[in-house]
């Protein structure tokens, strides 16, 4: 396959929905991260994952991380493994929850967390700690 595929629009689409949608927003005044569109777009999501699942649309990647930590539980004295070559999106809620990053190094292909020295990193983890590292967030 030699069609390639963009990861984002670099411009509106044909059709313009989106100004729509960003005119909407202003004209009633909904530009924080509320409103009946994050409203719709919740209820469309939870539908599509099974209603049995609870869904929260978040304002940034940030609290989304931070939240996704509070869930697995991690706090003071853990330590969550987070790739080294990221925002500061990905260590930050870390650091907020008490917990300790430990930076893995990224493929020099890919720019992904590698996942040789990943194993290494829980391996030495367990064995200076004694305990696995919490989490791994590898954004």
């Amino acid at each position: 396959m030699n069609k390639r595929i963009y990861l984002c629009l670099a411009h509106m689409s044909e059709t313009g929905i989106e100004q729509k949608y960003i005119k909407e927003a202003f004209d009633t005044n909904w530009v924080v991260p509320l409103g009946p569109n994050v409203n719709g777009f919740e209820e469309d999501l939870k539908h599509f994952v099974g209603n049995n699942k609870e869904v929260v649309a978040l304002s940034a990647g940030t609290a989304a991380v931070h939240l996704a930590l509070l869930a697995c539980g991690v706090g003071p004295g853990d330590e969550v493994i987070v790739q080294s070559f990221t925002f500061c999106a990905s260590s930050h809620p870390v650091t907020y929850l008490g917990a300790t990053p430990v930076f893995v190094d990224s493929e020099a292909d890919t720019w992904n967390m590698d996942p040789v020295l990943l194993e290494e990193a829980i391996k030495d983890r367990i064995a200076k700690t004694g305990k696995k590292p919490k989490a791994i967030v590898p954004v």
